[in-house]
């Protein structure tokens, strides 16, 4: 293994600007309130989600320095502030700064799993969510401290909108414009491009791809900074330090950090796009959301910009249409070519 720069120790913000939140059930300790009732991934059960006709589908956003998006909810009648629109996240969040002044409801807890491990976070429960087009009854979000992102992201984080938000819509996402729109999946007709299929399982989505000509299953998280890091199953069994030019690197979120190496490979395959000469980290430590055996590796921003992202989990498909300026940029970012599109499902 070749050792690039290996006195310099390099931080990765990775993997839902470090919350990529997975959950399993738990219950609430002696002297909580009762929870709601439970889906099978352990969350509570939420509401009733309406759309306003009359609303536009469009949402206020706003691209931060890291690459991200944010958009702005309104809880309980309360502007809410700026929260991270994040396919990475398993449930909505709101940082724990934030809790108060927002009557929201103590709802119990659950064991979330992070980058760094697992840990146990308070549930809370929004009677009214509000955001662009769609309305929530009875809206979970978990509590996750996030006051330690804004040195790093040059932005108060409020909140995060996960899967509670996506999977009860379909979703066009733009970041290099950027530009979100949430609409009704029953109404809903693709105008561009083709349908994939989108596995969902942990409440993240993953499509097929392959790396270095292997085929390959990715999480495709737009909380998550940089292009793609390989989940530590991924790098032992095909021993992907091997004769690779790398440098040392940590990679920090929710329960810690996982040390890690970072390099670049060769090719990537996603969404009809081979992206060449690629940026990526590779996870050496076999915990958190890295230690995932049924996941090759998780694609970040710098990849996932180059597309427009249409996610439908109602129908669990998604629509990966290449932008038409893709081309080689700077040295931190892919040289790219077009192929096929997706495959239609």
């Amino acid at each position: 293994m070749k050792n690039a720069s290996s006195s310099r120790f390099a931080f990765a913000l990775v993997a839902s600007c470090g919350l990529a939140l997975t959950t399993v059930a738990s219950h609430g300790a002696a002297d909580e309130p009762p929870p709601a009732a439970r889906d099978t991934d352990g969350v509570p059960v939420q509401g009733e989600v309406t759309f306003d006709a009359n609303a536009s589908p469009s949402l206020q956003v706003k691209r931060i320095k890291s690459g991200h998006i944010l958009v702005r909810p309104t809880i309980n009648g309360h502007d809410a502030g700026w929260f991270i629109f994040d396919t990475g996240a398993g449930i909505c969040c709101i940082s724990t700064p934030q809790v108060a002044g927002l009557d929201l409801q103590p709802n119990g807890s659950i064991q979330a799993i992070g980058v760094g491990g697992s840990k146990q976070s308070t549930l809370y429960n929004a009677k009214q969510m509000q955001l662009g087009a769609m309305n929530f009854k009875d809206h979970p979000l978990m509590e996750v401290d996030l006051a330690f992102l804004e040195p790093l992201v040059g932005e108060k984080i409020c909140g995060i909108v996960g899967y509670g938000v996506i999977s009860k819509s379909v979703a066009e996402i733009d970041l290099a414009t950027p530009s979100i729109s949430l609409f009704d999946s029953g109404s809903y007709s693709l105008t561009s491009g083709q349908w994939t299929a989108l596995d969902i399982k942990d409440r993240i989505p993953a499509v097929s791809g392959a790396f270095e000509g292997r085929p390959g299953v990715f999480r495709l998280d737009l909380g998550a900074s940089g292009s793609v890091t390989f989940h530590q199953p991924s790098v032992v069994k095909y021993d992907m330090l091997k004769d690779r030019e790398v440098g040392d690197c940590k990679m920090g979120g929710m329960g810690g950090f996982v040390a890690g190496k970072r390099g670049k490979i060769s090719s990537l395959e996603l969404g009809g796009v081979t992206f060449q000469n690629v940026p990526a980290e590779f996870a050496l430590e076999a915990k958190g959301t890295f230690a995932e055996a049924d996941k090759d590796a998780n694609i970040g921003t710098d990849i996932l910009k180059r597309f427009v992202i249409i996610t439908d989990y109602p129908n669990q498909r998604i629509g990966l249409i290449p932008k038409p300026d893709i081309k080689a940029s700077s040295a931190d970012s892919a040289t790219t070519s077009t192929s096929a599109q997706p495959s239609s499902r």
